[in-house]
Order: C-alpha cells, then structure tokens, then sequence
C-alpha cells in the first residue's frame, strides 16, 4: 500500500522530534517512521517494578539553548543535581563543590585533597573565563584533546586523575579525554551556567513533551525503513510511502540504504541498576570513582534526585561502566562492580540488582566536534536530509538543533 506526505521523517530520537514539530508548526504534513515500539531514541525510560530506569544514566542541562527553545522545564518538573560531585579515591570520600553557585559548599571544596589550591583559583578563573565566551566563539576555537587543554592550562595531574578525569569521562564516554577541548569548554560552560537535571518521571519525558501534539496517524511503530529511493521509502515489512522530502533522523549506524556509510567510531557504556534499603549517600550529587584501575566510572542515587524513580523508601543506584562490557557475565560483572563499592559503602554487598543496560552506541566520537550542521552532509539529495548529534557533537543540545535545522533546509528546499 502506498502512501504519501508532505515529510516523511525515519527516526523519534529527539532529532526527528524536533524536526516533527518544526515542520508541524510550519503547516507541513509529516509521517513519522520508527523501527522500534517506542519514541525516544537513545533516550528512553522503563519501569521495573515500581522503579524509573533511564536507558543509560544522563542528565538534562538547562542551560543547552536548544532545549530552552523547545521544552517546558517547568513541566517536566525538572529535579536538579547539587554543583559538584563526591569523589571517591583510596583515601575515603571528599567533596568537590561550586562555592559560586553554593557558597555552603566552600568550606568542603577548599578542604578536599583532591585538588591543590592552585587548581580551585584556575577551576574558578576557568569558569568565569567561559561565562564570558560565546558558544559561537567555543566551537569556532582550535581543538586540542581535552587532556592535552587541562595540562596546558595548568592544571595539575591530581586534579586530572581525581575530578576531571572520573568527571568527563562519565560524560564523553571515554577515559583517555581524547575528545575535542572544544566539547570540554561547551560542557563545562553549560554546568557553570545551568543545571544538571533529570525530569521528575524520568528523561523519557523529553521525547515525549517533544511529541505531545503528534496524532496517532502521524507515527508508524514498528517500521524499519531499509531503502530510500528519490521520494519513496521501503520499509523491511515491503511498505512503500511517499513523501515530497525524506529526512533521515535515525541513529548514526542505522541509516538506510543507499546513505549508509562505513561504521564509524563511538562510545559505548554500561548501566547497572540496584536497589537498597537505604541510599549509600545523601547528597544530591554524582559520585565519582578515582581509583586509578576501576570497573565502575560514577554513581548517582536517583531518589536522592526525584523520589519518583524508587518506590517504598527504597533507593535506587545507578553505576555506570564505560565501554561495552556485553560480553561478560553477568552475574561476575555485578559481584565485581558491588566489590568495588564496598571500598566506600560497605552496605553494597547488600544491593540488589534489577536491571543492566549495554548500550553500544551511546555517543558518537567527539574528537572533533563543531556546532554548526554542514550543510553537504545534511542534503543527501534533492529531496532528502539527514540529521542527527553524530553530525555535530553528541549531546541533546545537538541532536535538537540538527533536527531543527534539518526542517529549516526542507523548508527552504
């Protein structure tokens, strides 16, 4: 059966989302095309008995401009993380603060060892340097390894290893800090200037604020789009639709034929899931491990965030593993990731384990990262574009901007 529209989006990721509602808004008819039995993308919740699982523990930063444009903070009920974070090394646990944003926090922050004193005045000086520089003028800047920034800007190997390091790897999804110092100062700016914040139900929330307004006709489950030719898609179960423009929205390894392109690098992680009586800390921060040779990057608590992602006073634990370690058994993976949490929280033997995550392509490779869409690469032909982070730097920041301006292009086409 044959069908047509105006835009025939392949993908629900917040790219496509984005783009949904762009061209909605602009009078456009659209079909929405996705593989799976659900929106969201790399972006999704599930509930396990009674608890919220986010596929993969991220964060919302309010200060991406992109998400300012398009989401309602207010209700997504946004739950917000402390500045800062708990670091976890051979010697205990300590507390990094930002005494800016939290002043109470300026004694803990100056008394960490951590850090040399020297390291928290250039962290400060960092930080109003990069208020005061322009996203434009970040991602316009020369690109260095993110390692190779902090050691040139001063920064010593001990604030590297016990907070840089732990810190940005749980964001870039990878411990070498080989990812563009461009991406470093963006995410570094955003922290400074916003919050780091999960929806009260969960980030899944954020696609599906993006697709309030979208009719059940509008999006097809369960569709995998496997070729694209001129103004027609083929979908595996041998449907064809047209549309007037196609716009290919799905993730970087899923593109269909005949744009699909050699693999390309990324960042994969693992997330574990368990529960317990009682939470192992009880600030509102992330906690992040500094040992030298670890299994387990950072943790975070999430009822100490939104008491809506647990049930019953228990607490609901989130550790994150980077790389893909699908591989492994499971059973030897969660006895070594509780082993390794009990040099801080001697309780954890006691946690029980509800669900992993193996996450393959979690981030594109950000070694080299910019903040504008090419335009070369978002036109694949004359009635067909592509969007999606992987074509600017991986972040929800991206991956909005990339299906707005990818609707803007059609538009104008």
């Amino acid at each position: 059966m044959e069908q047509h529209t105006d835009v025939i989006i392949i993908g629900s990721g917040l790219a496509g989302l984005t783009a949904a509602r762009v061209l909605k808004t602009a009078g456009k008819s659209i079909k929405i095309l996705e593989a799976s039995d659900q929106i969201g993308g790399r972006v999704r919740t599930e509930e396990v008995d009674g608890f919220l699982l986010d596929r993969g523990f991220q964060v919302l930063l309010t200060a991406y401009p992109e998400t300012q444009k398009f989401l309602d903070y207010d209700a997504l009920d946004l739950c917000k993380f402390d500045p800062g974070a708990l670091i976890l090394n051979q010697d205990g646990i300590t507390k990094i603060g930002d005494p800016i944003r939290q002043p109470s926090s300026l004694i803990s922050t100056l008394r960490s060892p951590a850090a040399t004193f020297a390291d928290k005045f250039r962290m400060l000086a960092l930080k109003l340097e990069l208020t005061n520089k322009s996203i434009d003028d970040i991602f316009s800047g020369s690109q260095a390894t993110t390692l190779a920034y902090l050691e040139q800007s001063g920064f010593s190997q001990r604030i590297i290893s016990q907070f840089f390091k732990p810190f940005m790897t749980g964001i870039f999804l990878e411990d070498k800090l080989s990812t563009s110092s461009r991406m470093f100062e963006f995410v570094f700016k955003m922290f400074s200037q916003g919050d780091a914040a999960i929806p009260a139900k969960g980030m899944g929330m954020i696609p599906l604020q993006l697709a309030r307004g979208l009719s059940a006709d509008e999006i097809v489950f369960n569709e995998k789009v496997v070729v694209v030719e001129a103004n027609k898609v083929i979908t595996a179960a041998g449907s064809h639709y047209h549309a007037d423009s196609i716009l290919i929205a799905t993730g970087e390894f899923e593109v269909p034929a005949p744009f699909r392109r050699p693999a390309a690098s990324c960042h994969s992680v693992t997330n574990m899931y368990f529960t317990a009586p009682s939470p192992p800390f009880i600030a509102p921060l992330i906690a992040l491990n500094a040992l030298p040779q670890k299994l387990v990057n950072n943790i975070a608590v999430l009822d100490r965030i939104s008491p809506g992602y647990a049930k019953n006073g228990q607490s609901l634990i989130s550790l994150s593993l980077i790389g893909d370690h699908s591989g492994l058994d499971s059973e030897q993976l969660q006895a070594e990731a509780l082993l390794e949490m009990q040099n801080w929280f001697p309780d954890a033997i006691q946690w029980t384990h509800l669900k992993t995550y193996h996450i393959l392509y979690a981030l594109p490779n950000d070694d080299e990262v910019t903040n504008e869409v090419d335009l070369t690469l978002t036109k694949l032909g004359s009635h067909c574009f592509i969007c999606g982070d992987h074509l600017m730097n991986g972040s929800i920041n991206a991956a909005m901007k990339s299906g707005r301006r990818a609707a803007e292009a059609i538009l104008a086409n």
